[in-house]
């Protein structure tokens, strides 16, 4: 089964959300308006309905004038749902209007985060590629191969800073039409992929036992696998960062309800309170807590956390799931996502 998602900037989706909240505020104060002035004017139909004059017999020149109080208040109904209608119409008009220059600005800067991220990546492509190649050639001479190592990690941290610089301008852009993701087999490949870095930090990475999660079962999740991966590999990083040395990375799957539950644990410093209400926010990284040593003639690593989190949330919520720090009754932390399954 094909999941089809209708293709919208993300820019966009927020000027017409904006937009139509403007026209829904304006409707709802426009028919309490009416149903304020039909009260009044019920009450003072009623009110003139029973005039003492009604009782009294006519005076010659006199004038009688009967009105029907029901279609009186069937015509103002009428006219005021009119209004209604015309002011929200109006309204969604001029809010549009208004919210275009802004509208504008935002796609001048993502055009421009993502022109010059672009433009950024070719040199420093190469310029860590003439890096390694310095280092090769300096092999031997201690003192010039750690200056060497301490420029391959700069140029590495520059290179993950400006990947989240692309995906900050991507972050809100278009929901991808892609398929169904089982996310048994995906795990498995995200351990793989992220073998060598956990070797770097002194970490291991598993798989949690089938079960330790709440239900059991093939999982197919509607997240397009390239998102998920992504989001699991740099959960996978910032818990290998955020480990002791000789520490253990779980990674798990279970599902619960109609959600598949993914969870990310590490040995490191626990998370609580108001640290993990702002994880997921840009630019937050953990507090200060054990971190993991590289292993001897390792690279030198530079942490740089960039967006932090950010991008990870961001992506799962933009397929209806969510990203949190869990409950981890033995200590450490742990991320869980609930993402949405197949029917």
């Amino acid at each position: 089964m094909r999941v089809v998602r209708p293709r919208r900037g993300g820019a966009d989706r927020t000027v017409r959300a904006s937009v139509v909240s403007i026209g829904v505020a304006v409707a709802l104060t426009a028919a309490v308006l009416v149903a304020g002035i039909l009260g009044m004017t019920a009450a003072y139909l009623w009110w003139q309905g029973r005039p003492r004059e009604r009782y009294e017999p006519p005076q010659p020149g006199d004038l009688q004038l009967s009105i029907d109080a029901g279609h009186v208040l069937l015509g103002v109904a009428a006219v005021g749902a009119v209004a209604v209608v015309i002011a929200a119409v109006a309204s969604v008009l001029v809010a549009r209007r208004a919210v275009r220059p802004l509208e504008e600005a935002l796609e001048r800067q993502r055009r421009f985060v993502d022109d010059a991220s672009h433009e950024l990546r070719t040199p420093l492509t190469v310029l860590h590629a003439r890096i390694q190649l310095l280092e090769r050639r300096v092999r031997g001479d201690e003192r010039t191969e750690g200056v060497v190592r301490e420029l391959a990690a700069d140029t590495d941290a520059l290179i993950a800073l400006l990947n989240d610089l692309l995906d900050a301008s991507t972050v809100a852009d278009d929901l991808s039409t892609g398929d169904p993701t089982p996310v048994d087999p995906l795990l498995a490949e995200v351990l793989t992929l992220v073998g060598p870095d956990a070797a770097e930090h002194g970490v291991s990475v598993r798989l949690a036992a089938p079960g330790a999660l709440v239900g059991s079962g093939p999982l197919v999740v509607t997240m397009p696998a390239a998102h998920l991966r992504r989001c699991l590999v740099r959960l996978l990083q910032d818990a290998f960062e955020n480990s002791p040395a000789g520490g253990v990375v779980t990674l798990g799957a279970g599902r619960a309800g109609r959600y598949a539950v993914i969870d990310v644990h590490d040995d490191g410093a626990a998370v609580a309170g108001k640290d993990a209400e702002r994880l997921f926010e840009r630019f937050e990284r953990r507090a200060a807590g054990a971190r993991a040593v590289p292993v001897v003639g390792a690279r030198p690593r530079r942490t740089t956390h960039g967006l932090g989190l950010f991008p990870v949330r961001e992506a799962v919520e933009r397929y209806g799931g969510s990203a949190a720090v869990a409950p981890a009754g033995d200590g450490g932390t742990t991320i869980r996502l609930l993402l949405p399954t197949v029917p």
